[in-house]
Parts: C-alpha cells; structure tokens; sequence
C-alpha cells in the first residue's frame, strides 16, 4: 500500500533550485518502499534527501550534517523512536522543522507528537501536494530565522 496518493498530481513544474541553494531534507522511514518514494519527491522538489532506515541512523545523521534543517520522521522508527529524535533535535542550537508522517490517525497521537516537539504531523497516505506545502512552510521559517540558528558553516560575520 503506498503512502502518498498519486491521483493528486503537480499542476506547476518543479521549482528550479540551484544546486547552492538545496535544502536538506531528513528522511526517517523503516519502509524501504515508502522511503524511496519521498526520496523521490524530495529530488523533484528540488529538496536534497538524506536517508535513515532507523531512529540511531537519523540522530547520527542530523548530529554530523548541520546543514539538514527539514526533517520527516515516521512514528514508528526501529532503534530509537521518533520521539527521542525529535527529543534531540530540540537539545540542538540550530532549528529544524520536524514533521511526523504517520499512519497513526488518532487525535492523541498527533497531540502527542506536537507536545513533544514536532512542528507538523501529516497522515499517510497522503497527497504529495500536502507534503510539498508543509514542507514550503518549513522552509520560509528556516529562511525567516535570524543568522544566529543557522549552522556555523553558513554564519556570514558582520565585522569589516
């Protein structure tokens, strides 16, 4: 069963990006399938995916690439779940906008992954649009974060 509707499909071309200027995206999802499917649409996005087949994966990756600043995790991530990395994330000076994509449809859960430091939470399967948006959204508060929470190799210094 796939995870993202493909009836719904891209009425605009893909934004052109220059290579410079991709942003990372953190792919968390234990399902090989599900997993190249967003690589995939991250890579026609214009996004650069960065894989994890589990949570000790996902850390380890988002601990060495201070340049991922997107991150989609699955609830149900082997090792380390998906909440202990998010735990993470929010311990980093940097910020990363998490969104949880799950199958989990209950109110609960998806109350459970907002309080505990996701900032989205999206339910498969879903239509591809639906993540392209939220993904945008992560995106324009990165890019309206002051220079202060963007990884120290981007930092530009103000002195003369």
């Amino acid at each position: 069963m796939s995870t993202m509707d493909t009836k719904d499909t891209e009425q605009s071309a893909p934004e052109q990006v220059a290579s410079g200027d991709q942003q990372k995206v953190l792919i968390a999802e234990d399902n090989e399938v599900v997993r190249k499917g967003l690589i995939n649409f991250m890579n026609k996005w214009g996004y650069v995916a960065i894989e994890a087949e589990d949570g000790e994966k996902a850390r380890q990756l988002l601990e060495e690439d201070e340049e991922i600043r997107l991150a989609i995790l699955d609830w149900n991530l082997p090792g380390i779940s998906s909440m202990e990395v998010c735990e993470t994330i929010r311990s980093y000076e940097r910020y990363i906008y998490v969104l949880i994509f799950s199958a989990r449809k209950s109110a609960q859960e998806q109350l459970t992954a907002l309080n505990g430091g996701a900032d989205d939470y999206l339910i498969k399967p879903s239509k591809p649009s639906f993540l392209r948006a939220r993904l945008g959204v992560g995106k324009r508060i990165i890019e309206a974060m002051p220079q202060a929470t963007l990884p120290a190799k981007t930092k530009t210094s103000t002195l003369p």
